[in-house]
């Protein structure tokens, strides 16, 4: 093979790794994408589970200090 062919070849094959380089890393960031969306998801879910038990904590602790002045009310203290 000439040297002009010789070289031409070699810069297709060189050129042809990398874009098989940049076709592997596309591909990876594809999974890391959905991968990070999938940890976003999981995220917001927890927030609205957390915000669920907050609402409930509350809705409870409201109901404990309306029963507590309620048995407040039945036996007063005189002092």
């Amino acid at each position: 093979m000439d040297p002009d062919t010789s070289k031409k070849v070699s810069d297709l094959l060189s050129l042809m790794e990398g874009i098989s380089s940049d076709i592997d890393i596309k591909a990876e960031l594809e999974d890391l994408y959905i991968k990070i969306k999938n940890i976003e998801d999981s995220v917001e879910n927890l927030n609205e589970r957390f915000d669920g038990f907050e609402k409930k904590y509350l809705e409870k602790q409201q109901q404990v200090r309306a029963i507590e002045n309620d048995l407040r009310g039945l036996y007063p203290t005189d002092k």
